[in-house]
């Protein structure tokens, strides 16, 4: 589950190319930041991904992106060129395999390292699915088997890519774009794998004879799960937000942010909490304990061709809506909170998560004062990166993602002291619309040392 969008220069303030991405998996599951220098690699070299090794390539570009704590793949992520990919879930028609394979995050990941830009990457992303194709349980603690739909981005513009088995469809981006958890390139794509629309008649999902287009998204969606009706929702409430800003123009990055933060109407319910509606929304806030919530979030604005400007990833942890992102330059470093921790280390993401679940216990009476808070900081965050000089150095940089970084680690301390006086005395929490949904997080929360499988390796022949 997650919601992926991207507005052009043709519609931002800044004539540049905005991407923003929600990472919305299961509640227990932390997410960090992971970087990879850019590397040369002998002849016969392989890499290990998630369940498979596959031959590597000669070369690999410097890559940052957020990575469920047990998997080698990315949900999200750029490279030193800034191409930058997010990826979403998506159920067809054709069974999604369990045998062990590339998921849809190692495609990304993949990609990143091995592609310079958009256009490049679209071709080395679809070979890798033509050569290996896409399988294998994608949740470490239940099983989630499904194909994949992706943005790639850079600051020229992008590309939506649309897959089912070895099948794909694509479609350049014009002006805007929003992607969620269901098919939606129809007969509108630019490209088609050679194959897809055979594959479709011999199924019987498409009838040549008819007279109509071929349309992917008929042909190979599985309408029919449950879960699809809270997808569409998800997809119609991007399409309306980031269309109603693309329709006005001059999209600024903070619009991004909020838009990622969206409960559709419980954001004019002063009495909004987290329940039945909470897998309808972009902020993602899981409905029982086998749900999903919001796990991670990327936004960045992508220089110009040919502009000179360091890459910013802003890094939010959780859901955004009670959080703040924080400004990590690609060139700098990751503050190491935000990094996979070795067990008893600083451990942001979770230290985030505890926080929302504070929230949680009643967001309508506790989450004014977080949102309060850490709006201010990600505002102040927003106008220092703005206010720096061209000439400002690395070390200047890392100095200020340390500086929101450790400030919004000590307003979360503080605020969790605060919120938990607050439910011991004053103001005690309501009963749950979920029940008892949190406790049963907590007896769940996995062992994030956990090994992997062995890896099987696989040969490009």
């Amino acid at each position: 589950m997650c919601d992926t969008m991207i507005a052009l220069g043709d519609v931002t303030a800044s004539g540049r190319v905005i991407f923003g991405k929600n990472s919305d998996r299961e509640p227990n599951e932390a997410q960090y930041l992971t970087q990879q220098a850019a590397a040369d690699h002998a002849p016969g070299s392989m890499v290990e991904c998630t369940y498979i090794a596959i031959p590597q390539a000669a070369h690999t570009y410097a890559v940052l992106g957020s990575r469920p704590w047990w998997m080698w793949g990315f949900e999200h992520g750029m490279n030193e060129k800034g191409l930058t990919i997010g990826n979403e879930a998506v159920w067809s028609r054709l069974p999604a395999s369990d045998a062990p394979g590339l998921l849809g995050m190692d495609l990304l990941r993949l990609t990143l390292e091995r592609a310079a830009d958009a256009d490049e990457a679209i071709a080395v992303l679809t070979d890798l699915l033509e050569t290996y194709g896409q399988s294998g349980n994608a949740s470490a603690s239940r099983t989630m088997l499904y194909h994949n739909s992706f943005i790639l981005a850079d600051g020229t513009g992008g590309w939506v890519l649309q897959t089912a088995g070895k099948h794909w469809a694509e479609k350049r981006i014009r002006s805007w774009a929003s992607i969620s958890n269901v098919y939606s390139i129809a007969d509108d794509y630019d490209r088609i794998s050679a194959h897809a629309i055979n594959s479709a008649t011999a199924e019987g999902w498409y009838d040549p004879a008819s007279g109509q287009a071929f349309n992917f998204a008929t042909a190979y969606a599985d309408l029919g799960l449950p879960k699809i009706q809270a997808c569409q929702a998800r997809f119609a409430m991007s399409q309306a937000g980031l269309g109603q800003l693309a329709k006005r123009g001059g999209i600024e990055i903070q619009e991004v942010f909020n838009l990622l933060r969206t409960h559709g109407a419980g954001d004019d319910d002063s009495d909004w909490r987290p329940g039945e509606d909470g897998d309808s929304t972009l902020c993602m806030h899981a409905k029982d304990a086998a749900g999903f919530e919001t796990a991670a979030s990327l936004v960045t604005e992508l220089p110009r061709l040919g502009e000179d400007r360091p890459l910013v990833y802003w890094a939010s942890l959780a859901s955004p809506c009670l959080s703040a992102f924080v400004p990590v330059w690609f060139d700098d470093g990751a503050p190491a909170a935000f990094e996979q921790p070795a067990l008893g280390l600083a451990d942001a993401w979770w230290d985030q998560e505890k926080l929302q679940r504070a929230v949680e216990r009643d967001y309508a009476a506790y989450s004014g004062m977080v949102r309060s808070v850490y709006g201010r900081l990600e505002r102040e965050a927003l106008a220092a990166v703005s206010a720096l000089p061209a000439g400002t150095t690395s070390a200047e940089r890392q100095a200020l993602t340390a500086q929101f970084a450790a400030r919004q680690d000590a307003a979360r301390r503080a605020l969790r002291t605060a919120l938990d006086a607050l439910a011991a005395g004053p103001l005690p929490p309501r009963p749950d619309l979920r029940g008892t949904y949190l406790a049963d997080l907590h007896a769940e929360i996995p062992n994030a040392a956990r090994h992997r499988a062995p890896l099987v390796c696989v040969s490009a022949a």
